[in-house]
């Protein structure tokens, strides 16, 4: 709906101006002039043109890695673009239609994907509308970037764990790598997780998830110039602390530009609590697929380098949606960290009201008149952490040394 409304009332109803082609960019390929792509004046634009290249030439048959900036770099990400050509049969009319579609399907997938994992969490399914508000889908919202593919992959690698299934969860690996290269951090978690538990045979049965993604790399290698983004460096953290005292120099007015940057600094607030999260689980010693992939991703933010990765809110805010989105997903205190504190028993203090019902477990010859063999109603007030919590605490344990008869509870 916003896509449909911008597309009309700002630029003219050229859904091609989604794409953010820019002006002062490479020309759009002689092929697609009949499709009379939107140029935005003054601009370079953004990815979402490149991929746009992509989904009309995913085989380099055409020669549109021309207006590609760095094709081996940007040709890795083909699944976004390579599913568009297959949805569209290759023809250039509805590749575009086709494209949208895509990033549509998987901002879907990611919400259904979220809304089963707050269900499994006991949560309403409309904490899945939360997908909405990724940095990740947002951007791919309104850019039609790639990143939304990844950040979909995320939360059903969770969910997958979670469930134990493992066909669905190998999807989801092999999918995550070709949407992105960092997806393979994914693969590299699990695996990981695997050999830390002696399970080497799965080890070795996941990480052939990554080989379609590796024969797609070489297929790129094969058709591409050798190109270096730049985007690692060995000295930690650089590109963070160099973002924190350099703000994008944004050319709004005053008060506006400073409200903006003050924006980019609270983004960036978001990823320092991410990383504490990190260092409390890795404090905690905890060894789950899902803390793997949050530690693997914090490695990841800590090694990215100044410069176009950092550039600006859009730029680190897609790059690093799987380290706020996982790290958001196992954010769930531990039950044993929380359920004992002060503020629980505030917050789920209620009385629970347990029925205790008792019954003989002996012959009716050998019980005295005090202890008829028909049920006596006892009620217990004990405070409620849950159900599974307060069971080993209630009537049960309280009263069974005194009587050797059995019990039947029931919450009311």
């Amino acid at each position: 709906m916003w896509q449909a409304l911008t597309v009309h009332y700002s630029y003219g109803g050229n859904w091609t101006a989604l794409f953010c082609t820019g002006a002062l960019f490479k020309a759009p390929p002689p092929a697609l002039q009949s499709e009379k792509i939107y140029l935005f004046p003054n601009s370079f634009g953004y990815d979402g043109q490149l991929y746009h290249y992509i989904a009309h030439d995913p085989l380099f048959t055409r020669g549109f890695s021309t207006s590609v900036d760095t094709p081996r770099y940007r040709y890795r990400r083909i699944l976004v673009p390579g599913m568009a050509f297959l949805l569209a049969l290759g023809q250039d009319r509805a590749i575009d239609a086709a494209y949208i579609f895509v990033v549509a399907g998987f901002i879907f997938l990611g919400a259904y994907w979220l809304s089963r994992m707050a269900v499994l969490a006991g949560h309403s399914a409309a904490f899945g509308l939360l997908f909405g508000a990724v940095p990740a889908v947002l951007v791919s919202v309104d850019r039609l970037t790639v990143d939304v593919a990844l950040a979909a992959c995320c939360v059903g690698f969770a969910l997958y764990v979670r469930e134990q299934s493992p066909y669905k969860l190998y999807a989801v690996l092999l999918t995550a790598a070709l949407a992105r290269e960092t997806g393979l951090l994914l693969i590299a978690a699990y695996v990981i997780y695997l050999l830390g538990k002696r399970r080497f045979r799965n080890a070795m049965v996941f990480s052939t998830a990554a080989v379609p993604a590796g024969c797609w790399y070489i297929f790129v290698q094969l058709h591409t110039a050798a190109a270096d983004p730049g985007l690692v460096s060995l000295a930690l953290l650089t590109g963070f602390i160099h973002r924190v005292l350099h703000p994008y120099p944004y050319a709004f007015f005053a008060a506006i530009a400073a409200l903006a940057s003050s924006l980019d600094l609270l983004a960036l607030a978001g990823i320092s609590g991410a990383m504490v999260w990190v260092f409390y689980r890795g404090f905690r010693r905890a060894w789950t697929p899902v803390t793997v992939a949050i530690y693997l991703f914090a490695i990841l933010m800590a090694v990215l380098s100044k410069g176009d990765a950092w550039s600006e809110v859009y730029a680190f805010g897609r790059t690093l949606t799987p380290l706020l989105l996982l790290s958001a997903l196992d954010g769930r205190l531990p039950d044993r960290c929380f359920r004992s504190s002060p503020c629980w028993r505030w917050i789920r203090g209620s009385d629970c009201r347990w029925e205790v019902r008792f019954s003989t477990s002996h012959a009716a010859s050998s019980i005295d008149a005090s202890h008829r063999s028909c049920p006596k109603l006892v009620t217990v007030n004990f405070p409620c952490f849950t159900p599974l919590a307060a069971i080993s605490r209630s009537a049960i344990f309280r009263i069974s040394p005194a009587f050797p008869f059995k019990t039947i509870t029931s919450r009311q």
